[in-house]
């Protein structure tokens, strides 16, 4: 038995329902309930972690059901008719169960595959439907072909009628006998508003006259027999479109076992994807089964649904050796809600539901029992303590080793010293049956057997008596104090009265109440100490933990910087050695310098990772580049890459920068599937002096390199021949160029050299 309305469960469900969009969802969690096997709180546990990763990923939408679910209980009626819209809703639910069944699979699930592969689409139904019915819920011409050749005759009939009776309207002496020149039906036949002196100028039949009695709707005889074979076309229409529509819903029906199992899995299916998009964005935790309960920033759930980041976290723990906590303090310190949420808690690990929490272990109880709250009762005339004694007598009765028992200041309502009595019996009772208990209680006697019983521990709720405010957490093995007169201050009591309370209790109190108080509130102010310095403890170590990321980091970035550096470096020493006219000593140092720099550039790059497990269609920023591409191919330790447009080939190892995520993706990402690489490029150098021609060279061949040419036109002109001379020595030793050569006469001749990249 568990105590379910009293630990607000339903509570909890309401807040839930305010986000399910299913009403077959809806109603499965109104039928919600503790399960007892353990198995099968495992197995709902697989289901919905399963459905929390798929949610995680996809943006699934789930469908308003609450039409079909109204229609659903008619399915296994013999005598089944339904309308066209009936069947539109039929189909429309229908092949959104498809597209769910469809998403799902596709997403690779494969806890939930046991309720997929019991869900049926009804795909030719479905068809059938939508051949019959289109989306205004009427039934199509084309539906069969009888009923086109019906409606393409009551067309022509109605241009018969319509014509006959504007013939009418065109006699010469209308306006004596018509009222108003338009045609209106009544009864299903056509008819024209006359005067009552109609009979003067034509023969018919009246069906119907205005309020007034100055207007008859007259059928002129001309055309009853066309009015007539309306009638009867309408009749053929009605019986062809009921035929149609039976059918339909006859094989409805005939698939109701099927459906019946479609509707059970898909309830489950789709109460779980709802659950998961619930928690979705929450922290939260499944929860551990065994022989103890431990909770670490474990949430009220009510309490965190209401307030979020302010709701505090609860730590609690009663070891498999440990069958009684009492918990201590003054009210307002959040003891009840510490109760309410042990047991809530453990409903919803019970139900296979998550835990609004960091860690928790809870113990699979077969019966959670509470006396929370005011258990008056004007029916039974019972008192607020009779109704206490009532509901604990019957907690007595039903607790066991599989039970947890959570009552709210025991013993309360009476005399003090008999009722403390009582509430120690009742925890020595419970503990002789070996029952697990959490009782609240402001009684000395139940907290020295909280500190002498073997099988009992005590804990404090922690309170700051510099601004008489609750922390609204538990200290363990502290002895709280209920500390009435702090409550009243807090609550802007009359200071006289307070002041006058206090002197009355100083009076009665001896030195070893007063001594044990003190070093209560000193045990108490250290373990909450203790509880803000591991808090602080833990902060400190996922901020060094953050530095350590952020360093590493760091510390390849500059490792990547340094690389550029010396590249640039190692150009520029070619540079110079290449314009050095200096004598050789002088190039021997700067060879020296070359090698140098080379050596450093070795070990700098052995520093710096490449991105780790490249596959195609994986999207990289280089940051040496500062520019995004696609993997396209990877051929052995080379990949092609779409830069924008651009394809290029660079080796694995020179992929330095990091992936790019869905949510990172940087803008001038473009991947195309039209561009060919291997194009040309052309670069004008006439004009310029060899120096600052060969560093426009230079950076040309590395921006040719990056777009993917095959081919550079050099532009040097002939002139002296000073400039060729110098682009071609430096092409002669440059590793970006397979080969170069002067161009053909149609190409330019010897005003231009042709590269191959």
């Amino acid at each position: 038995m568990i105590h379910l309305e009293t630990l607000e469960f339903s509570l909890f469900k309401g807040y839930m329902l305010k986000g399910y969009s299913s009403s077959f969802a809806k109603r499965r969690l109104e039928a919600l309930k503790p399960y007892y096997a353990l198995e099968k709180i495992e197995k709902y546990k697989r289901e919905l972690s399963e459905a929390l990763d798929y949610v995680g990923k996809s943006d699934i939408r789930i469908p308003s059901d609450a039409e079909f679910l109204s229609l659903y209980p008619r399915f296994d009626d013999p005598l089944l008719f339904l309308e066209p819209e009936e069947l539109l809703i039929y189909s429309t639910f229908f092949q959104s169960v498809r597209d769910v069944k469809k998403s799902l699979l596709d997403g690779g699930v494969n806890h939930l595959k046991a309720h997929l592969s019991e869900i049926h689409v009804f795909s030719e139904i479905t068809e059938d439907i939508d051949y019959t019915i289109n989306d205004k819920g009427e039934i199509k011409d084309s539906a069969s072909g009888l009923l086109q050749e019906i409606r393409l005759d009551l067309r022509t009939i109605r241009k018969q009628i319509q014509k006959e009776l504007a013939g009418v309207f065109a006699h010469s002496s209308s306006t004596k006998f018509v009222q108003e020149q338009v045609i209106t039906e009544r009864s299903g036949r056509f008819t024209i508003p006359c005067k009552s002196n109609f009979k003067q100028y034509i023969q018919g039949i009246v069906h119907d006259r205005s309020s007034s009695g100055q207007t008859l709707y007259v059928e002129p005889s001309s055309t009853v027999g066309m009015n007539n074979t309306l009638q009867e076309l309408l009749a053929s229409e009605r019986e062809e479109s009921v035929r149609l529509l039976k059918e339909l819903a006859v094989r409805i029906f005939e698939s109701v076992s099927d459906i019946n199992t479609t509707i059970n899995a898909y309830t489950e299916l789709v109460f779980h994807l709802e659950t998961a998009l619930f928690y979705k964005g929450k922290p939260y935790s499944f929860p551990d089964f065994g022989d103890n309960i431990e909770f670490r920033d474990v949430h009220h759930p009510v309490i965190y649904l209401e307030k979020g980041a302010e709701s505090v976290p609860l730590d609690f723990s009663i070891a498999d050796n440990e069958l009684t906590a009492v918990v201590t303090g003054p009210n307002t310190g959040g003891k009840t809600a510490a109760l309410k949420s042990i047991g809530l808690n453990h409903i919803l690990g019970k139900c296979g539901l998550q835990l609004i929490a960091k860690y928790a272990k809870i113990v699979n109880f077969k019966n959670i029992l509470a006396d929370i709250g005011d258990k008056q009762s004007l029916v039974m005339d019972l008192s607020t303590f009779s109704a206490h004694m009532v509901n604990i007598r019957d907690i007595l009765k039903k607790a066991d080793s599989e039970s947890l028992i959570l009552m709210d200041e025991a013993g309360t309502g009476t005399e003090p010293q008999e009722g403390a009595a009582l509430a120690v019996a009742v925890c020595r009772t419970l503990a002789d049956k070996k029952a697990k208990s959490v009782v609240t209680t402001h009684f000395g006697e139940m907290k020295t057997y909280a500190l002498t019983e073997e099988t009992a521990i005590i804990y404090a709720v922690d309170f700051d008596y510099k601004d008489f405010s609750p922390k609204y957490r538990l200290l363990k093995g502290v002895t709280g104090k209920s500390d009435p007169l702090v409550i009243a201050r807090r609550l802007s009591f009359p200071e006289d009265v307070v002041n006058l309370a206090s002197s009355l209790i100083s009076d009665k109190k001896s030195d070893s109440e007063i001594t044990m108080e003190d070093i209560s509130r000193m045990q108490a102010d250290l373990e909450g100490r203790v509880k803000d310095y591991d808090d602080r403890l833990e902060e400190l170590e996922e901020r060094e933990r953050r530095y350590i990321q952020k360093n590493e980091a760091l510390r390849e970035r500059l490792a990547k910087k340094e690389s550029e550096l010396l590249e640039e470096a190692v150009r520029l020493y070619n540079r110079a050695k290449r314009l050095s006219d200096k004598p050789q000593k002088l190039k021997e140092t700067h060879d020296k310098e070359i090698e140098r720099a080379t050596a450093r550039l070795k070990k700098v790059k052995k520093e710096i990772k490449p991105v780790d497990q490249v596959t195609i269609g994986d999207v990289i920023h280089l940051e040496k580049y500062d520019k995004t591409g696609c993997v396209l191919e990877i051929d052995g330790n080379n990949a092609k890459m779409d830069m924008g447009g651009m394809k290029i080939t660079m080796k694995l190892k020179d992929l330095v920068g990091k992936k790019v995520t869905e949510k990172e993706k940087v803008q001038d990402v473009r991947v195309s599937r039209d561009v060919v690489a291997g194009g040309k490029s052309e670069l004008l150098l006439i004009g310029k002096r060899v120096e600052e021609a060969l560093d426009i060279l230079d950076k040309q061949l590395d921006d040719s390199v990056l777009a993917g040419s095959s081919k550079l036109f050099i532009v040097h002109g002939r002139g002296s021949g000073q400039l060729r001379k110098g682009v071609h020595e430096f092409l002669r030793t440059d590793p970006r160029v397979k080969k170069y050569a002067l161009a053909s006469n149609e190409e330019g001749g010897e005003a231009i050299t042709v590269v191959e990249i």
